[in-house]
């Protein structure tokens, strides 16, 4: 170990005994290299190279100033300094070691080794702390944090690389300056001056952190979002000798933040509040309403036949759609009004408090006309329109859920009237409401018990009168629901999504009859099965048919799928391919209804019809009728002939019927002249005879 000692004394005879004192012996363990000033001032003036120990040899009677620097400041900082000599009095030198002038006391009675290992530990002692203040000055250069110390007046005396780019200083540039000179702060929304936090926490000595939003003003003018800590640097009596702040650019985080705020509160397709934030603007308008006695509106709005623009068009458009009818629902309304996206094709709208019943009729026809109007989507023009239902408070209710649960009702009732209008809520609706939730709910119940029928209706040969097949029809035998009509029953099945389970009955029921009427050897026919449009749309349609089939063990031939020409007619790309999957696994195929849904006929070179059934309203009184309802029919039927489709006729009632449809060249009819539906066990009795 090598150590480099500057020995301060203008004594020629100490300086010539301490040359001989450390000259190399062998065993020692360092070699002390001696240099020499006349006093500290030389010494200061030629500090380099900077030595691992500084030994003082005062004179005798020297005073305190003597093992001080004179600009009080030395250039060996933190070098370990030695006092040694019997020169000076034992009592001085004490108190030099204990005000930390000085490091250890050299006397000229210890031994050479003892000097020299005392030598030895204090360099060890100064060379450590050096490492120690490099190990932290290379960390706190390091870290990505801004960190700025400040003395006990509020000025920079130590600023680290990250809170110079961060400030947008140069190195040096800030030593000496005030924090706030350096760290201008204001709110991020008043813009507001802040009082800086070193400032604060020298005055209280506590630490503080800055309150969310703060903005630091950087030196080129630009500003950036901090967040920080300030800490007190306190001195060994409790007296505050400066501040420490740890602060980080938080612009982006907050930026992120914001938009995470922003998508919380907002519909992310069309940017219009969503669900919740229309909640929370209600109860905040409700107040506002109740306290100034002011009435106001909520409005829910649904598209008409919005699914059929997603089938058609595909989910891209129907996006845009959304997106056009929002900023046209905008145009319609006032500024301090507020319009929600609550979800698919519903919107809501709050007309603002003060709003009254005139006004919001306004607004209701407003918005009826702008939706209706073209809409260019997907390089197409669509047409579609809206319904309303409207809420008042405080007539119809005085809370949000009231309100919100009345102006619903308001919009089924819109579109029970035929869609595209408004309606206001009254309380006669509730009643419809009750009974559509009650039906719901016994329909559930009837499905999870088994609680429904399958009757028969026989296909006829009109010529001779032989049962040639059936169509299968749902019954339903509930006490409390014997006045409701089938058609309202598969409604309300569709509209609360029942409808596919109630077809899988239907579908399971019908082919496990078959079998029973195959293993009796009853000659019954194809039964046929009306499909509804959410059942073909289902992506495992065919699959359950085969599925039943291969059950149950019967051909699908014994099957015949009925589906309406609106049905077929609302997505048909897909029920193409649907009905050529069925004809493939050998189902018999049948349009129902025909004649009264689409006046383009071109549909059926496409489909792989086997049947065409022509809708009871061309059969219902045709002996009688005008020669245009006669020629109409015979239309029909011609076009059916035409095209190699047998035809099978609806709702006949009378034999006057019955003849004319022979007379026209319609061979199949179905109808209450030969038979009403009957259960399976009066059709096997109908077929025997």
């Amino acid at each position: 170990m090598q150590i480099q000692a500057l020995v301060v004394t203008p004594d020629a005879g100490e300086r010539a005994h301490l040359s001989h004192l450390f000259e190399p012996a062998a065993g020692d363990k360092a070699i002390v290299i001696l240099r020499f000033a006349a006093s500290l001032g030389e010494a200061a003036r030629n500090p380099v190279p900077v030595p691992d120990l500084l030994v003082l040899l005062p004179m005798l009677g020297a005073s305190d100033n003597s093992l001080m620097f004179p600009d009080e400041e030395s250039p060996f900082n933190r070098v370990p300094v030695m006092i040694m000599g019997d020169a000076i009095g034992i009592a001085y030198a004490r108190g030099a070691l204990t005000t930390g002038l000085a490091d250890d006391l050299l006397l000229a009675s210890d031994t050479r080794a003892e000097t020299l290992d005392r030598i030895i530990a204090a360099v060890y002692r100064g060379r450590a702390w050096t490492q120690r203040k490099i190990s932290g000055d290379i960390v706190l250069a390091a870290m990505a944090d801004g960190v700025i110390i400040t003395d006990a007046a509020g000025r920079v005396c130590y600023c680290n690389n990250a809170a110079y780019s961060l400030a947008a200083r140069h190195h040096g540039e800030v030593l000496g300056l005030l924090i706030e000179e350096v760290m201008p702060l204001h709110d991020a929304k008043t813009k507001k001056a802040m009082e800086h936090p070193v400032v604060r926490v020298l005055r209280t000595k506590q630490i503080t952190r800055l309150p969310p939003g703060t903005v630091m003003v950087r030196a080129d003018g630009s500003e950036i979002m901090i967040a920080d800590s300030t800490s007190p640097i306190l001195g060994s009596n409790g007296s505050v000798d400066g501040a420490v702040i740890v602060f980080h650019d938080i612009t982006a985080s907050h930026a992120l933040q914001s938009q995470l705020d922003y998508l919380a509160k907002h519909d992310f397709l069309t940017g219009l509040p969503n669900r919740f934030t229309a909640q929370q603007h209600l109860t905040e308008m409700l107040c506002q309403a109740s306290e100034h006695g002011q009435s106001l509106a909520v409005m829910y709005l649904d598209l008409d036949n919005f699914k059929e623009i997603n089938d058609t068009l595909g989910h891209a458009a129907g996006d845009e759609l959304l997106v056009s009818v929002a900023a046209r629902l905008r145009s319609c309304c006032r500024s301090i009004d507020l319009i929600s996206r609550q979800g698919g094709d519903e919107f809501l709208i709050l007309m603002a408090p003060g709003t009254n019943a005139s006004e919001t009729t306004g607004a209701a026809q407003r918005i009826l006309k702008a939706v209706a109007r073209p809409h260019g989507i997907a390089g197409k023009t669509v047409l579609v329109g809206c319904s309303i239902g409207i809420a008042l408070h405080p007539e119809h209710g005085k809370t949000g859920e009231t309100l919100l649960q009345h102006a619903d009702t308001a919009l089924h009732a819109a579109k029970a009237a035929g869609r595209n209008t408004y309606c206001f809520f009254h309380g006669d609706m509730l009643n419809s409401v009750i009974r559509r939730r009650t039906l719901e709910n016994a329909l559930r119940l009837a499905l999870d018990t088994d609680g429904f029928d399958l009757f028969y209706q026989p296909k006829v040969s009109l010529a001779s009168g032989a049962i040639l097949g059936s169509e299968a029809l749902l019954r339903w035998q509930h006490p409390d629901w014997r006045g409701l009509s089938p058609g309202d029953m598969v409604r309300c099945a569709e509209q609360s999504g029942l409808i596919v389970a109630l077809g899988r009955w239907v579908l399971r029921e019908a082919v496990r009859q078959a079998r029973r009427w195959q293993d009796s050897g009853h000659q019954a026919g194809p039964i046929a099965i009306n499909v509804s449009a959410l059942e073909l749309r289902q992506a495992d349609f065919v699959e359950h048919l085969q599925r039943c089939c291969d059950e149950h063990g019967i051909l699908p031939s014994i099957m015949q799928i009925e589906v309406t020409e609106s049905v077929l007619m609302r997505d048909v790309g897909s029920a193409v391919d649907v009905l050529h999957r069925l004809k493939a696994m050998g189902m018999s195929l049948a349009i129902d209804d025909f004649g009264t849904g689409y006046s383009n006929l071109s549909y059926l070179a496409d489909f792989p019809v086997d049947v065409l059934k022509v809708d009871r309203s061309f059969v219902h009184g045709i002996a009688d009728g005008g020669p245009r309802r006669q020629s109409l029919l015979r239309a029909v039927l011609s076009i059916a002939s035409n095209l190699g489709l047998p035809t099978v006729a609806e709702g006949i009632e009378t034999s006057d019927e019955a003849s004319y449809l022979i007379n026209a060249g319609c061979h199949l009819g179905q109808g209450f002249h030969y038979s009403p539906p009957v259960s399976a066990a009066a059709f096997e009795h109908l077929v025997a005879c």
